[in-house]
């Protein structure tokens, strides 16, 4: 590594300390991120400049767990063919060497990825930062948590979420495994008790989801959040999309057929609106009590709930995702976002930059600000959802950033 780079490095990770350094930076990165988003807002012809904000990285789509609500089970084999996990030699070669962008990892479960340490430090080599990593911490060891740590004092690694659905056995009976929950305890406490050893300013996040199963535990959530050490929840509310949705926005996008479309498809999710709202807003208020932060994605406001959970029901808003960062898959190949899987290029024959600027993810963006939001994306996680006139103004200290 450069000596330039290390000096950089060691500099962020002692500012990083600071409270005032970084709610300075959180500042000017809202300001850059307005900016940014001001100029292809007025456009509208799709571009979204040379290359993206961030890249988000499905590094595999294997996964250990059954979870009901899950909706990649079938994405290795989406196209049709059987793809590979990129070797590293060839993940050095897809992805160019770029200061400062923004990597996030995802899956599937990333750790069933045995190399996947090795796939953080060829982005670490080419001068990323790794805004976040997903996992539900099940098959995290000693050796990981301290790998993980070390990632993090080094300044590349900043927040990892962890998945948790409930106490004890709900998060069993959402997981589809006996034992996952005493597992993923076990393995966020080796990350906490790493991150401390080595005095790494690593997050550790607990994140929850919105399900038929769980929604009557969801105020327990602060009790377990306090028991495992955690001072942040994030809340997914269900995302899911009925069959005319997604057969509308095929239609839209121009797409063969609904086999691109990966979001949990239902004629009903069975999770009744007025109990969503019960919960959530004790949840919020539970959290405010015992200084533990929340944040919830989409922001689904008191106003939009009852339409959010009826199926069919239309939303507005709109969704940046595709404007900001690019989706790359485990192989290589690069898709609208997570839940329209059009095929917009592969990063083992283009380069990032012919895959961004391309006409097809050109296009799609155009059509997207077009409509506002496709069907399928009114009750996506990106979505930033229009709020009703009644709806009180919320401030939130959002866990990490915009895109997960």
């Amino acid at each position: 590594m450069p000596v330039a780079r290390r000096l950089r490095e060691a500099v962020a990770r002692r500012a990083r300390g600071v409270p005032a350094f970084t709610s300075l930076v959180a500042r000017y990165r809202r300001r850059g991120y307005r900016r940014r988003i001001q100029s292809f807002l007025q456009r509208k012809d799709g571009h979204a400049g040379a290359l993206p904000m961030g890249v988000v990285y499905e590094a595999t789509m294997r996964c250990n767990l059954h979870c009901e609500f899950c909706y990649v089970g079938t994405l290795l084999n989406i196209e049709g063919e059987w793809r590979e996990e990129l070797p590293l030699n060839v993940l050095e070669q897809a992805f160019p060497d770029q200061d400062g962008l923004q990597v996030s990892l995802t899956g599937g479960e990333i750790f069933m990825r045995k190399d996947i340490l090795s796939v953080m430090e060829v982005f670490k080599g080419k001068g990323y930062t790794c805004g976040y990593l997903t996992t539900n911490g099940t098959i995290i060891s000693d050796d990981r948590a301290d790998a993980l740590a070390a990632l993090a004092e080094a300044g590349f690694l900043r927040h990892i979420s962890v998945s948790i659905d409930g106490p004890g056995e709900l998060h069993d009976r959402a997981r589809g495994v006996k034992g996952t929950f005493v597992r993923t305890a076990a393995g966020l406490k080796r990350l906490q008790e790493a991150a401390r050893r080595r005095h790494a300013p690593l997050r550790v996040s607990i994140n929850t989801t919105v399900a038929h199963d769980t929604i009557e535990a969801l105020h327990e959530m602060v009790d377990v959040a306090a028991d495992l050490g955690v001072d942040a929840i994030g809340l997914n509310h269900l995302m899911y999309s009925t069959p005319e949705e997604v057969a509308e926005t095929v239609r839209l996008t121009g797409a063969a057929d609904a086999s691109v479309i990966s979001t949990y498809v239902t004629e009903d999710p069975g999770v009744d609106a007025a109990r969503v709202r019960v919960q959530v807003e004790a949840l919020a208020r539970r959290c405010a009590e015992r200084g533990i932060r929340f944040d919830m994605r989409p922001k689904v406001r008191p106003a939009i709930i009852e339409p959010y959970y009826t199926p069919g029901s239309p939303l507005t808003g709109r969704c940046l995702y595709p404007f900001l960062y690019a989706r790359v898959s485990f192989s290589g190949k690069a898709y609208f976002c997570p839940f329209i899987r059009i095929d917009v290029g592969d990063l083992t024959t283009q380069t990032l930059e012919q895959v961004w600027t391309g006409e097809r993810y050109v296009s799609l963006r155009r059509a997207l600000v077009e409509n506002g939001i496709f069907p399928v994306c009114r009750r996506c996680c990106k979505v930033e959802l229009t709020p009703r006139v009644s709806d009180p103004v919320v401030a939130e200290e959002p866990l990490a950033t915009a895109v997960e």
